[in-house]
């Protein structure tokens, strides 16, 4: 019930790896996980993490759990199982949580969601709710976002008939063929959250799943074409225009990227890929071998990309770390996290020296989550004092039911 609280067990220990401590905050039977790292999971004070939980009876929740003491505070009364959406294609379709849509604003202390068709946000103070939208029928949706300033909120949508594929085969590869070969348009849908006034700032032929306001004032989004080796990954909407980021249109069969996010402090956008066949286990048969990789091989790598310039500088790794794998960067962009790359078990923070075309890694700790289903990759999120990482395994849980943790770094 919303409001109710659930207490949780946090067991500590040493990592086999590096020694440090890490801290399992949730105990209790389901399957727990953080939120998508395109947003933070940690309250602004660093002493909550926000997480989704199905308690074990496959209904999933919103949950706010203290680090200290491992009381969680249950924000969300859904019943009615999770909706299909993207990543979860097998929910149910216009029912239910859509579990890739949670997006938190530490500084407001607001959570927006979807619970069916309505689009909410929830105050986390005294958990009151609003439904400030509610989207058209027929569409499926993908990670949304608030704006810094929790003015605005993106939900990015595609008509449904996009999802109609059939079960067999590469689901990215089946949707992605389909968008392109019968134009289907996604859209981003913006509402502002004081005035509830809902517009399409911009749509465009592609699967649009992720969607980020900068950081600070500004009123562009950061969004990507999902389904793999798409023609061009990583887009710009800014002031009407939909543009190119780390154009492909070269390297188009040669060329995987994923993951795009913005970087705190500058005004830029981090983001990885191979060059070559794609790491991620779900594009399997697709991409070509580039002059950067031998055959059947994956050249991997980290970038940064510069608006001001326009210019990008690929930080490489050494041809044996191919492991599929996500980054994220710490407050000052001194850092970044991987969950792979090096290896698909092993939690390493990065050091980049983009001037100097260089780049550090060292383990942090052992993550050993099997990568099976999208609830358990780690998907590791600095603290906001970059003293902490939060992140998801099901090393000791069932396959594909994660349990969510915290490491000092």
């Amino acid at each position: 019930m919303k409001g109710s609280t659930i207490q949780h067990v946090p067991a500590e220990r040493k990592d086999a790896l590096t020694g440090r401590t890490v801290r399992q905050l949730t105990s209790t039977p389901g399957n727990h996980h953080h939120l998508y790292f395109t947003s933070s999971s940690f309250t602004a004070d660093n002493r909550h993490v926000l997480f989704i939980s199905d308690g074990g009876v496959q209904q999933p929740n919103l949950y706010k759990l203290s680090i200290e003491d491992g009381v969680a505070v249950q924000l969300t009364d859904n019943r009615d199982g999770y909706m299909k959406s993207y990543v979860y294609y097998d929910g149910a379709p216009y029912r239910g949580l859509a579990k890739a849509s949670p997006s938190y604003n530490p500084a407001t202390n607001t959570l927006l969601y979807i619970q069916g068709n309505e689009v909410r946000l929830l105050q986390l103070d005294t958990l009151e709710e609003d439904t400030v939208h509610t989207l058209p029928d027929g569409v499926m949706t993908g990670f949304t976002h608030l704006s810094p300033d929790g003015r605005y909120a993106c939900v990015p949508y595609i008509d449904a008939e996009a999802f109609e594929v059939g079960p067999a085969g590469n689901l990215f590869t089946a949707i992605r063929e389909k968008v392109t070969r019968d134009r289907i348009e996604s859209r981003l849908l913006v509402i502002d959250l004081q005035t509830r006034q809902a517009d399409i700032w911009g749509s465009q032929v592609g699967w649009i799943t992720h969607v980020q306001f900068p950081p600070g004032q500004g009123r562009s989004i950061l969004y990507n074409h999902e389904g793999g080796m798409v023609d061009q990954r990583i887009w710009l909407y800014d002031q009407g225009t939909m543009s190119r980021i780390r154009d492909q249109s070269n390297e188009r069969e040669t060329l995987w990227i994923c993951h795009e996010m913005w970087l705190q402090q500058e005004n830029g956008i981090l983001y990885h890929g191979t060059k070559g066949v794609p790491n991620d286990p779900a594009m399997k048969g697709e991409g070509k071998p580039s002059s950067d990789s031998s055959a059947g091989h994956q050249a991997s790598f980290v970038g940064r990309y510069d608006l001001d310039s326009g210019s990008y500088t690929e930080l490489s790794f050494p041809e044996e770390m191919t492991a599929y794998g996500h980054f994220t960067a710490s407050s000052d962009d001194r850092l970044l996290i991987t969950d792979g790359i090096m290896d698909s078990r092993t939690l390493h923070l990065c050091t980049p020296d983009w001037e100097g075309g260089r780049i550090a890694w060292s383990p942090l700790c052992l993550h050993n989550s099997s990568f099976s289903v999208q609830d358990v990759h780690p998907h590791p999120i600095f603290s906001h004092d970059d003293r902490s990482v939060v992140f998801t395994s099901d090393v000791h849980n069932a396959k594909g039911k994660g349990h969510v943790y915290v490491v000092e770094v």
